[in-house]
């Protein structure tokens, strides 16, 4: 449904001085045409004080369809001369001298004149003669590249401009027909802008898009150039058909419209013709194809008329806009390519028009649905105008809310927004003009031809039932009228901001009786706004501080709307705010009186005030602000002090008043959270027995969860997080450790940020002077993270951080800088990933003295390596640090070698250093497959060490004796005996042998 309103669109309203009757006209950018008589052609410039004669020149025939080309700077008409339509463009034609006496040029396409211009510039206007096999019924340009497109009954004709270079360096425009595209339609009209070919009959619009197939390939569409569109042999599926034997009747098919990849099935056949330079055409043939984008076809109406000829389309336009300002380019003459951001396309019937993106999305935007029948409509990035037989009428588009999005990502979050394309469109103006007959869009002007007639009713004797053939085939009588009154008139559109300030003072009177529609007219302003921001010729002209300055000021009363009223989209009201440029202090002080209770504080600014303070602001806010924003949450949400005072930019709040309010929120809704603030407020006003009482009303489990549900209580940027925090250090490290592995495992911290807040607290603490040595209360951390965490990634980041600090304060014999909070003994039992000490590493540590040495971190070190969970090649880089000649570098060596399966190196290694711990070594790692290791690598080591020892080594004595014990209960006697050395002692071998013999015979 169209809203109607009742805004100015247009600023000023001039007479184009033209000396007879015009016939038809066009006009682009700041030139206009006007073909008067037929034949004559006056150029003018279209600036803001008028239209400025430019020259007069006269065209071969009567000019039937008129376009110009920014690109190129030049005009092309379709003409008719002795029942002989033709298509010409005309060059140069600024060259022609204002009195209409020219020389011309007049050549073939494709046939540049050589003399008398070889080696000098052109100082004369050109005509270049397109021939075509079929007279032209439309034609249309490019607006980026200057391309010519031509439509005849059932193909279009596509001609590229190009450059040719004469001898002199001087350029001369030609044209290069390369494609015809064939479709199985009777065309009416036909628009080419940027590749996107569109095409409409009585009842049917088809758009096509040229395209790369390699760029095909990579959206998924794998298609070849045959396979891109469908070629068919089908007859044009859109025509009105009789049924037989029933001329009285008409039918037609049901309506119709396709999208994207479904238009494929619209039954209408496409085939190409490549044409041009043979090189060129083969190359092109193989990397571009036509891709169908819209289809859709209508049912007549006949609701206001009875003339199917009546209810045709008309008015088809393709609308880019642009990315960014002019891009020079040297393969597109006469001008600037430009970098299309998004493309639209606009066809009209008599009663309703239609607006569709046909860009990165193909969708329908808008129906405009006119109050009476319309004879044309142009669409400009900021409005749609239609014109009637007696109105001019202003309607706004969604031309810029779709740009806006396809130009920025963020577009649609937090941070931005814009009114969505489906609002519904209003009428801004209904002007009166009485034998409206064309209009078209120059810039900031439209251009309006009007002609009052005196008519004397044309009689008609066919019937008014009948076959569109017949209907069609009515020759109406000429009108009989007396001298015709017509003016061409120039209105200039009011400048962007001025329009958007009226439109604002007009909304205003529907703010307390009808809010959506103030929104609405708000919203009207901001796409206005917004495509004047987008065009870079507009935003030249007018000041870019005004329109910016415009822009965000509509920013700010968006936010307004969207923070004050009772609506589902009340979260819009952050990015708008956002958008405006104005800070919190700011916006607060635009709010009324707080003394009125909490209505005053709609959903939308609640919204955006606590995302503010939560998430977005970590500057302090001024004492004052801190004050009124607290004093908000107090009237409209109270429950969420606790967490507002705990936000970094709450920083110079009122302490006193923040523990009044802490208070009565303890009274009507107790929670560890609350409590905890209290303790922190307390902490920051130094009353110790307050901060105790606080502390001790709820148990340590409780006293985490409240940690979770406001992590900035004990974050270092926090309004008390530094007293909080060392208060707990000093007093209760394991609350403060519980907390953080709380925190850590509902994903509300990550360990990078955990590590930082713990050494950052332990250096202001002054515990740590260096900076390469790892506070005890952060190896607490990594210590009771690893009991919780089930994360396995995290699990082998946390076990590499602890073993990487044992080693360094083992081989350092570093003392941590405090009593850990878990012993040993306490990780094993309670941790899975640190294992049972081994017992021979028991006897490894008892060999060596450590009078002041890490014991514990060496025993937390080996109980890592003992378990499953570590793995030990991660290790082996470290092991630098400790060497192997001391009993706890020998340890952890032989504990990676064991776990890594290398028993025989470790075997030789306990020879070497701790021969004592050989036997328990082997009792505890040469079991069931390993167990050969016992009389293959140990016995027979241990045979040739003790020989070597002279007998004087006992240790190495004891073990050969308990390993000889071992060997003969499992070997038979024979492979006992092959085991034993040739030159061995027999007495000391004898017992064994007899042992391992009596075991034999018993079994």
């Amino acid at each position: 449904m169209v809203r109607v309103y009742n805004c100015h669109p247009f600023s000023s309203q001039l007479i184009v001085p033209v000396q007879h009757q015009p016939d038809t006209f066009c006009c682009g950018r700041d030139a206009l045409f006007v073909i008067s008589a037929g034949c004559k052609i006056e150029a003018f410039t279209v600036t803001g004080a008028g239209c400025e004669p430019i020259c007069t020149f006269a065209s071969l025939g009567k000019v039937q369809k008129t376009t110009y080309s920014e690109i190129g700077d030049y005009l092309a008409t379709i003409e008719e001369k002795n029942k002989v339509f033709s298509l010409r463009a005309y060059l140069n034609w600024r060259k022609c001298p204002a009195q209409g006496k020219s020389r011309v040029g007049i050549r073939m396409v494709g046939h540049v004149l050589q003399a008398p211009f070889k080696g000098a510039p052109k100082d004369q206007m050109e005509i270049v003669e397109v021939p075509l096999s079929e007279p032209p019924v439309s034609i249309s340009c490019c607006p980026v590249k200057g391309d010519l497109v031509v439509g005849c009954h059932d193909k279009v004709v596509l001609f590229r401009l190009k450059e040719e270079m004469m001898d002199g360096g001087s350029p001369v425009l030609d044209f290069e027909r390369f494609l015809i595209v064939h479709v199985s339609l009777n065309l009416l009209e036909v628009a080419f802008c940027n590749g996107c070919l569109a095409m409409i009959t009585d009842l049917e619009v088809l758009v096509l898009k040229l395209e790369h197939v390699q760029k095909m390939e990579s959206n998924g569409q794998q298609k070849t150039p045959q396979e891109a569109v469908p070629v068919t042999k089908d007859i044009c599926k859109g025509e009105a058909t009789l049924s037989y034997g029933q001329d009285e009747f008409v039918l037609f098919q049901s309506p119709l419209e396709l999208l994207g990849e479904d238009t494929s099935g619209s039954g209408v056949s496409v085939s190409l013709e490549w044409t041009g330079v043979e090189d060129l055409t083969t190359e092109m043939q193989n990397s571009l194809c036509l891709r169908q984008l819209l289809y859709r076809r209508f049912a007549p109406d006949l609701s206001h008329v009875y003339s199917v000829e009546e209810t045709s389309l008309h008015s088809l336009q393709l609308l880019p806009m642009y990315s960014t300002g002019d891009l020079e380019s040297e393969s597109h003459p006469g001008g600037k390519e430009k970098q299309i951001l998004s493309l639209f396309c606009f066809f009209s019937l008599p009663h309703v028009g239609y607006l569709y993106a046909v860009g990165n999305m193909v969708q329908q935007l808008s129906i405009y649905n006119y109050p009476e029948k319309a004879k044309q409509a142009v669409l400009s990035p900021q409005f749609l105008h239609v014109i009637t037989r007696n109105n001019l009428q202003c309607y706004t588009v969604r031309c810029s809310a779709v740009a806006a999005r396809d130009k920025d990502p963020e577009m649609d979050t937090n941070n931005k927004a814009c009114p969505p394309f489906f609002m519904p469109v209003c009428a801004l103006r209904m002007q009166l003009f009485i034998g409206l007959r064309a209009a078209c869009h120059s810039r900031n002007n439209l251009i309006l031809l009007a002609k009052a007639e005196v008519h004397v009713q044309a009689r008609h004797n066919e019937s008014k039932k009948g076959s569109p053939q017949n209907v069609r085939a009515i020759t109406k009588t000429p009108s009989v009228t007396s001298e015709p009154a017509w003016n061409l008139y120039c209105l200039q559109m009011i400048p962007t901001v001025q329009l958007c300030k009226e439109m604002v003072d007009y909304s205003k009177r529907y703010k307390d009786c009808s809010p959506q529609s103030y929104v609405h007219l708000l919203s009207e302003a901001h796409l206005m706004l917004k495509a004047a921001l987008l065009d870079p010729d507009r935003c030249n002209q007018t000041d870019a501080e005004e329109l910016l300055s415009a822009f965000k000021e509509n920013c700010t009363q968006l936010g307004d709307c969207f923070s004050q009223f009772e609506m589902d989209d009340f979260h819009l009201t952050l990015p708008y705010y956002k958008m405006s440029g104005m800070s919190l202090s700011e916006l607060i002080s635009r709010r009324p009186s707080w003394e009125n209770g909490p209505q005053k504080f709609g959903n939308g600014f609640m919204y955006y005030l606590k995302h503010s303070v939560y998430e977005e602001i970590e500057e302090p806010l001024s004492a004052d602000t801190a004050n009124q924003v607290l004093h908000i949450f107090k009237l409209a949400e109270p429950t969420q002090i606790p967490h507002v005072l705990c936000s970094p930019c709450m920083r110079n709040v009122c302490l006193r008043t923040a523990w009044d309010h802490l208070e009565r929120l303890a009274a009507i809704s107790p929670s560890a959270l609350v409590t905890l603030t209290k303790a922190t407020v307390a902490l920051r006003i130094e009353d110790p027995q307050k901060y105790q009482m606080a502390m001790e009303r709820y148990t340590e489990l409780r006293l985490v969860f409240g940690f979770v549900a406001e992590p900035n209580l004990l974050r270092h940027h926090g309004i008390v997080a530094t007293e909080l925090s060392r208060e707990l250090q000093r007093t209760q490290p394991g609350l403060l450790v519980a907390a953080f592995v709380a925190l850590l495992e509902s994903n509300k911290m990550k360990l990078e940020e955990a590590d930082l807040f713990f050494k950052t607290l332990c250096e202001q603490d002054g515990a740590e002077e260096n900076e390469e040595e790892t506070p005890q209360l952060l190896v607490d951390f990594w210590e009771a993270m690893l009991i919780a965490c089930t994360k396995e990634a995290v699990i082998q980041v946390l076990l590499l951080k602890l073993v990487s600090l044992y080693i360094q304060r083992t081989a350092r014999k570093l003392q941590p800088d405090r009593t850990p909070l878990k012993t040993v003994e306490e990780l094993i039992n309670s941790c899975g990933h640190f294992g049972t000490i081994f017992p021979w590493i028991h006897i490894i540590n008892a060999s060596g003295s450590h009078p002041q040495g890490p014991l514990q971190d060496l025993q937390k070190l080996q109980s890592i390596l003992c378990g499953s969970s570590i793995n030990v090649k991660s290790v082996l880089p470290l092991l630098h640090q400790l060497p192997e000649d001391a009993s706890p570098g020998l340890s952890i060596h032989v504990l990676c070698g064991t776990r890594l399966g290398e028993c025989e190196r470790v075997t030789e290694q306990l020879l070497d250093r701790c021969p004592e711990a050989v036997l328990s070594f082997a009792k505890c790692e040469m079991q069931q497959e390993k167990q050969p290791l016992w009389w293959k690598k140990l016995l027979p080591e241990l045979c040739r060490r003790t020989r070597g020892a002279g007998g004087e080594n006992r240790i190495l004595v004891s073990s050969l004796r308990e390993t000889l014990a071992v060997v003969a209960t499992t070997l038979q006697p024979l492979d006992f005996l092959s085991m034993l050395p040739d030159d061995g002692v027999a007495p000391f071998f004898l017992p064994h042998l007899l042992q391992c013999s009596r075991k034999n015979s018993i079994t």
